[in-house]
């Protein structure tokens, strides 16, 4: 044998074998636009067996093989099964042959190496791509081109894997297109081969809980939770560190639980006590406008006259809205929004005369009657009042003359009174003195409900916000707070004659308060936490609130399974309308006594949430 031929006969047997990586076999997946041609490929493996280094075309046959195997594309060179021997036999015939092959073989072994599998993966395609950057031309041209695509498509799946993973990296719950923006990149993971999706399978496991998540109506109640038991720890007196924490946890929430925040109002009005507005926070401001050609009703039969100063409006009750609100526009400045069940069924042939007086001195008289005699709606109506300054009072003339509370609340531009009955108000703007409450965190509320005459001192200036609340007080409280009256006397023998019994019976026949079957209610009993959070949710109850059944599994008390199940109910719902909060060591304490401070605060959040505040 020829002694040339030997040597390569010996060399060909230490060319190391490539290991084709089976995902780049695919010619679906990579060569989508390629065809194969087995004829021209097994014409190129005829030509490189024809190779014979002992024969006179042997030059010949190289050459050829070599330029049919770069006449092939990408696809139809991977069917060349014997391309190992072409490139040795090209490398040995060419100027520093043997150097060459050591670079292929070189590029070789760095290739074999790469494996999706191997945590080395990322590692070890950078290294191969930073050895292939590092040849001169003439060195890269004899790498074998599937080769180089191979890399190639490393690379472009490496680039398309990091992109994916910067697009769930970059996805937040507070942008608006949050959703849009997650399915898109799921879409695009997706996309990736097998083997590159699980190399970032965690971040994506961590997305498709956080979407989960976000969809979770639990999951987004018990969140919005927290904030709203950060905002009702707040106080008018809270640190300005303090408030921006709690802001910064409202900014932070998606706006689906946005929604759950029903004290948000709260946190607004303390935002601006601390920009020194005085007085001026209206609760209702940050409504969303309301569209008021959704009111504009034809009711043809219902009838507006004006006499004077004097209104009369006569309302068929069969011309009422059965879904929404009738509004009733009395004057440029008045109007009037009646439930359809603030007037019995019974009576839907009947017609509600109304009549409203307007005063000199701002304020008005409004009256109803049917069929002749003084009627009593069966809900509260909504009497709106546009043109009084933001920090006016409606004062209710009793029947000696005397003021009286009034509930209303300041909505938008007008004041919106709520009432059951005939009544004449008066506007009044008067800041009550307590030396004792300069200090204290809920000093804006005892104001606010003092100007109201809701309460009032316990000695000339001086509030006591540190006293306790008895039944008979806090049941005079609410019941002035919502213009409730008693229909039938006492017969409790510890209220009958006294100054509460039309408080404590009025808050018996509006089911605020339970009926006992002693001959005693107990008014001195002092009120708890826990009955304080009953009474606000039947308060709410009375008011119309439309009160749906709590989260039990987002209440964070440690007591809070010691309570029975009646009890659990209404502390659930005052906790998540921001009227309580816990105590700092993480319990709720029902049996702790509530001090006038805490009943200000409990009872004007309540009257908030209620529209009467």
């Amino acid at each position: 044998m020829n002694l040339k031929k030997s040597a390569l006969l010996v060399s060909l047997a230490a060319i190391p074998a490539i290991t084709m990586i089976a995902e780049d076999t695919s010619a679906n997946t990579y060569y989508p636009n390629y065809s194969y041609d087995q004829t021209q490929v097994s014409k190129v493996i005829q030509l490189i067996n024809n190779i014979d280094p002992a024969s006179s075309s042997y030059s010949y046959y190289v050459q050829e093989a070599f330029t049919a195997y770069y006449n092939l594309n990408e696809y139809e060179q991977r069917g060349v099964t014997n391309i190992n021997t072409l490139f040795y036999y090209y490398n040995y015939t060419t100027p520093n042959g043997n150097y060459y092959l050591n670079v292929v073989q070189t590029f070789v072994n760095k290739m074999n190496s790469i494996s999706t599998t191997k945590s080395s993966f990322l590692r070890d395609v950078q290294e191969a791509n930073r050895y292939y950057d590092s040849l001169t031309v003439s060195e890269k041209s004899s790498i074998p081109y599937y080769l180089v695509t191979q890399l190639s498509t490393y690379n472009d799946n490496i680039a398309k894997m990091r992109a994916v993973e910067n697009s769930f990296k970059i996805l937040s719950t507070v942008d608006v297109n949050y959703t849009t923006n997650y399915l898109a990149a799921l879409r695009d993971f997706n996309a990736l081969p097998y083997s590159y999706r699980l190399l970032i399978q965690t971040i994506a496991d961590e997305k498709a809980l956080q979407y989960s998540q976000y969809h979770s109506v639990e999951y987004n109640r018990a969140t919005a939770q927290k904030v709203v038991s950060a905002i009702s720890n707040l106080t008018s007196s809270s640190s300005t560190t303090a408030v921006g924490d709690v802001r910064t946890m409202y900014n932070n929430l998606t706006t689906l639980q946005k929604s759950y925040v029903t004290n948000v109002r709260e946190l607004l009005y303390i935002e601006d006590v601390q920009k020194n507005v005085e007085n001026g926070w209206n609760p209702y401001y940050y409504d969303e406008k309301e569209n008021e050609d959704d009111y504009e009703v034809d009711y043809s039969n219902i009838t507006v006259n004006q006499r004077g100063s004097t209104y009369y409006i006569n309302m068929p009750v069969s011309e009422m809205d059965k879904h929404t609100p009738t509004l009733i526009s009395v004057s440029d400045s008045i109007s009037l929004k009646i439930p359809r069940f603030a007037v019995p069924v019974s009576q839907k042939n009947a017609v509600v005369a109304m009549t409203i007086e307007e005063n000199d001195n701002y304020g008005l008289a409004f009256s109803a009657s049917l069929f002749d005699e003084g009627f009593e709606f069966a809900s509260y109506i909504d009497i709106e009042v546009k043109g009084l300054s933001s920090t006016d009072v409606l004062m209710r003339i009793g029947d000696q003359g005397e003021y009286l509370a009034a509930p209303f609340a300041r909505k938008l531009n007008k004041h919106v009174i709520k009432t059951k009955t005939s009544s004449e108000y008066i506007v009044k703007n008067e800041t009550p003195l307590f030396y004792d409450i300069r200090a204290d965190g809920h000093r804006y509320e005892i104001l606010q409900l003092a100007k109201r005459k809701i309460v009032s001192g316990v000695e000339p200036n001086y509030y006591k916000p540190n006293a306790s609340v008895t039944i008979s007080q806090y049941a005079a409280m609410i019941s002035r707070a919502m213009d409730l009256t008693a229909k039938n006397p006492s017969t409790y023998m510890d209220v009958r004659g006294k100054w509460f019994e039309d408080s404590i019976e009025a808050l018996i026949e509006a089911d605020i308060l339970d009926e006992k079957k002693s001959n005693y209610f107990n008014t001195e009993q002092v009120v708890t936490r826990k009955q304080a959070a009953q009474m606000s949710i039947r308060m709410l109850e009375h008011a119309g609130v439309d009160i749906s059944d709590p989260d039990y599994k987002g209440i964070p008390f440690k007591d809070f399974s010691k309570l029975t199940a009646s009890e659990q109910y209404f502390v659930a719902i005052a906790y998540e309308y921001g009227i309580f909060g816990g105590k700092a060591n993480g319990r709720f304490d029902p049996n702790a006594k509530l001090t006038r401070s805490q009943m200000a605060k409990v009872l004007h959040r309540t009257l908030q949430v209620a529209r009467m505040m």
